[in-house]
């Protein structure tokens, strides 16, 4: 802003200014960081619909070229969708697209995503079951559950570790950086 004209507007860049305290002349405690911007919650959310459909899509895929039966979109859509619907009808009880899928702690990304699991995916056998008029066979089942579990905790925990700002939080610098990190050190000493 122009001198005079008073202070300037807010910046609504992704900075979080964390209070330092100054204990004496050279010494200060505190922190302060500049945090990444968070991604949209509908975006996140977009690319967790999109994922979870590619993760059941891909294990029906899998699934009917075991079998020898065709790859057609038609086919595997077909066969993929009672695992589909349980597992969307499940979303809302177990909070599959809540602030804990979308975020970007592993734990609590896969842990969403294994009560959704846990719910949806017998939900979608017992509607095949009744779309083939019979109940599946006992290993079917458990390799479904296991095969769908892998997937689908698997891509959103590495959906979390990847997510909005990426990684575990920490800067990564370039050693000039560090040498004038270190130089302030050691004049504070």
């Amino acid at each position: 802003s122009p001198l005079g004209a008073g202070p300037a507007a807010p910046a609504t860049s992704g900075i979080k200014v964390i209070p330092v305290e100054q204990r004496s002349r050279d010494a200060f405690q505190g922190v302060a960081r500049a945090d990444a911007a968070l991604e949209d919650p509908t975006l996140r959310n977009a690319k967790l619909v999109a994922g979870d459909a590619a993760a059941i899509l891909l294990f029906a895929a899998i699934g009917r070229g075991n079998h020898g039966e065709g790859f057609a979109a038609g086919e595997v859509l077909a066969t993929a969708l009672p695992f589909l619907v349980g597992w969307f009808a499940a979303a809302p009880v177990a909070g599959t697209f809540g602030d804990d899928a979308r975020g970007t702690e592993v734990g609590a990304a896969a842990a969403a995503a294994a009560k959704a699991w846990a719910l949806g995916i017998p939900a979608g056998l017992v509607l095949r079951s009744v779309g083939k008029g019979q109940l599946p066979p006992q290993p079917f089942v458990i390799v479904t559950m296991f095969a769908t579990g892998v997937l689908l905790v698997g891509w959103r925990a590495g959906f979390a570790k990847g997510g909005a700002g990426g990684g575990n939080g920490n800067k990564v610098g370039n050693p000039l950086e560090f040498m004038n990190l270190l130089m302030g050190l050691t004049k504070r000493w």
